[in-house]
């Protein structure tokens, strides 16, 4: 059946010398993968290959025979939904769009599956940040909302603690476990979590220490979410924000 959703491009992988395959976090249908034949070297196509950046968010119509049916997809009809103009054009924009997309890329795994309040969630975040003042915050944020999503947001009960645990995902006094952080991190943490994305800009927070909970938020996630690994791009925005 001819099914028409919105999507969120997540990754795209060459394939051959012409192709593409994208995946696409799809609001109706969940994660699909799709193949774009000769996506590369036509130019007449009604399908273009700048619908697939890391992030873009597009309608597009597609055939499958049920919505958790895996394996490649193709796409009939595809426009932008949203035209985004800074997130491809701001350095430090696409630097943090190519981190986030690399961070749901380890995040949604399973392929169907709809989840209508995570799909809202970055949809909403990636047009904050098209449209927003950027902020070198806004990924912290987006990881520390995304654990909402995803059940293991932290628990803010005992937040005037010294320290998070962040096995238990709980504010505490003291811990015997090795994933605990205090001090400095500890309390830039605590700011971040009580900071909307609005108020972003207003935050100040040295860039070594910036750094250091990034390192902890990707520490909190693989202890939580088994194979999220090792985030290649962090480098990437370290480079940019130094």
């Amino acid at each position: 059946m001819l099914i028409e959703t919105d999507a969120i491009v997540l990754s795209t992988l060459k394939y051959g010398d012409s192709s593409l395959i994208a995946r696409c976090y799809c609001k109706e249908i969940g994660l699909k993968s799709f193949l774009l034949k000769g996506i590369l070297s036509s130019k007449k196509g009604s399908i273009k290959k700048a619908l697939f950046q890391p992030l873009s968010l597009i309608c597009l119509i597609t055939q499958v025979k049920n919505e958790n049916s895996e394996g490649l997809h193709y796409i009939k009809e595809a426009r932008m939904a949203f035209p985004l103009v800074e997130i491809p054009s701001d350095i430090k924009k696409n630097s943090v769009a190519l981190f986030l997309s690399e961070v749901m890329t380890r995040v949604i795994t399973q392929e169907g599956t709809p989840h209508f309040s995570l799909y809202h969630f970055v949809e909403k975040s990636v047009m904050n940040l098209e449209e927003k003042k950027f902020s070198p915050f806004f990924h912290l944020k987006f990881m520390i909302e995304l654990s909402h999503q995803l059940g293991f947001y932290p628990n803010k009960s005992q937040i005037d603690d010294d320290y998070f645990d962040l096995e238990s995902g709980c504010f505490c006094k003291a811990s015997s476990s090795k994933y605990v952080m205090g001090g400095d991190v500890v309390m830039a943490f605590k700011k971040l979590l009580d900071t909307d994305f609005d108020a972003l800009d207003l935050m100040v927070i040295p860039n070594s220490l910036r750094i250091k909970l990034l390192n902890v938020l990707i520490d909190y996630f693989n202890l939580h979410l088994q194979g999220f690994g090792k985030i290649k791009s962090i480098d990437i925005l370290h480079e940019i924000f130094r």
